[in-house]
């Protein structure tokens, strides 16, 4: 095969390979309705709010039912998932499992409504 051929026959194979790269999904994106929010419900009358900053957000507001107050958390780096975190307070989901945490207390059982 000549050097043109093979450069022709590398250049196809990017080609047909770069929509395939293009469609793998990016970093997970929380829950969330339209108006970028999400509400949950916990064990023991617990609740919570989370409110994001856009469709792919790097900062959130948490605002809990049970001491009543707002905590303003900043995208971290998580293993699986998306994970929140600032001051007393931490949110992370997989989009199935929820962990959160107020300076109260640990949120269990946590659903989304």
């Amino acid at each position: 095969m000549s050097a043109l051929l093979k450069v022709c026959a590398a250049a196809a194979v990017g080609l047909t390979a770069g929509p395939a790269l293009a469609q793998q999904p990016t970093s997970m994106q929380p829950p969330m309705n339209a108006f970028y929010q999400a509400f949950y419900r916990c064990d023991g009358g617990e609740a919570f709010m989370m409110s994001y900053d856009s469709e792919q957000p790097a900062t959130a507001e948490m605002v809990t039912n049970s001491d009543r107050r707002t905590y303003q958390l900043k995208r971290t780096e998580a293993p699986k998932g998306v994970q929140f975190a600032g001051g007393a307070a931490k949110f992370w989901t997989d989009g199935k499992s929820v962990v959160a945490e107020s300076a109260k207390a640990a949120l269990k059982n946590c659903k989304k409504s």
